[in-house]
């Protein structure tokens, strides 16, 4: 299902990318303001593998001419699946990529059949989903004092 508008497409990620999206994903989350040991911290939790991406249910990357600027992936089985990452390169967080990928995903996710879409979100990341629709669920701590991840779903009509 891949989608194009003036300058960019959105397609399938493609395995050889996984080094270049885990890079993106690391600039994209210390857009934040977080120190560099934050990377280190729960480094499974934003790394993007070979092995990641090939258990993915779906994974899309957001390309501009010619360079990824932003991805995400479908994770889990149907019919609730889990958007576990969605990132935009930093600089262009705030330009509406976010959103465009945000609406590429939930409209993959009905299309394989997806009844709800659940995810965990950085606390920098909540307001973006909710104005995306998202209900916010809870949060749930980490081992990182005050730092919580949010959860989110998405009910999603058949």
């Amino acid at each position: 299902m891949s989608e194009s508008g003036t300058g960019w497409i959105i397609r399938p990620v493609r395995i050889d990318e996984a080094r270049a999206l885990h890079a993106l994903t690391q600039r994209s989350t210390m857009h934040w303001g977080y120190e560099p040991e934050f990377l280190d911290w729960e480094p499974d939790a934003i790394a993007v593998t070979p092995a990641f991406l090939q258990g993915a249910l779906a994974s899309y990357a957001l390309e501009e001419s010619g360079v990824v600027s932003g991805y995400y992936a479908l994770m889990g089985s149907l019919p609730e699946p889990q958007l576990d990452k969605l990132f935009v390169d930093a600089c262009l967080i705030g330009t509406g990529r976010g959103k465009l990928l945000w609406t590429h995903a939930i409209a993959t996710a009905r299309k394989l059949g997806a009844t709800k879409v659940t995810f965990y979100a950085d606390p920098n990341a909540a307001p973006f989903y909710r104005a995306m629709g998202a209900t916010w669920t809870g949060e749930e701590p980490t081992s990182r004092p005050g730092w919580n991840l949010q959860i989110f779903e998405v009910l999603l009509s058949s």
